[in-house]
């Protein structure tokens, strides 16, 4: 591993997609225990998914925040929400992430997803497809219906989806999609916004559950790797 990979800040990767290159930033602790892809979609997400990080590796965990479409594509509102499109576009990152492992130039960890709004979707249809590589999920938001009966019954790995308090229709549709799911899951109900904290309180207790989630099935996953 080179020393760049060694030290507590920021390594800017450049994940090959098809098509073009994106931006990925890598961030390790030392004697990190797990890896977190942190998936999003253009727009003001990327900010949050920067704290999260911060959070993550203070718990030890590796994070690397990926940003699935391109600066020319955050212009269309529309891309966000195309899920086979974006699945690809993650299923493409989390190949290069496990080919920088084989090569050693990433440690080996176990890795987990989290992703958020749009993206959550977006994340369970790739951990559907990859179980052998994902040890956990968090969704912050978003409707993970719309990742599709067949993907949601194929899941996994253990799933956390962090509600919103004053989103009853997309509570009520997260419920009836965790019906469909035979992993473990737990659909937890935060005091605001899941996607988009407004305020220190709500982030505090979306990181907390967030961390706390990948602490415990990522270390699992790290004893079923050994």
């Amino acid at each position: 591993m080179s020393d760049a990979l060694r030290d507590r800040g920021e390594t800017v990767l450049a994940i090959d997609v098809a098509q073009g290159l994106e931006r990925a930033e890598l961030g390790l602790p030392e004697r990190a225990g797990a890896l977190v892809i942190l998936a999003h979609a253009g727009g003001s997400p990327e900010t949050r998914n920067d704290a999260l990080a911060v959070i993550l590796r203070h718990a030890g965990i590796g994070t690397l925040t990926i940003d699935l479409l391109s600066v020319a594509e955050n212009r269309f509102a529309n891309v966000r929400s195309n899920v086979p499109l974006l699945t690809r576009r993650l299923l493409d990152g989390l190949s290069q992430v496990r080919l920088r492992m084989l090569l050693g130039e990433v440690p080996p960890l176990p890795i987990g997803l989290c992703a958020s709004g749009e993206c959550s979707p977006v994340a369970l249809r790739v951990a559907a497809q990859r179980d052998q590589d994902i040890y956990a999920i968090v969704c912050r938001g978003g409707l993970i219906d719309l990742a599709g009966t067949v993907y949601l019954r194929a899941l996994a790995s253990p799933l956390l989806v962090l509600g919103d308090a004053n989103d009853e229709p997309g509570t009520a549709s997260n419920r009836r999609a965790l019906a469909e799911v035979g992993c473990t899951r737990r659909l937890t109900i935060v005091p605001g916004s899941a996607a988009a904290p407004a305020s220190a309180a709500v982030f505090e207790s979306v990181a907390r559950e967030t961390a706390c989630w990948f602490v415990e099935h990522l270390r699992e996953g790290a004893r079923a790797a050994d």
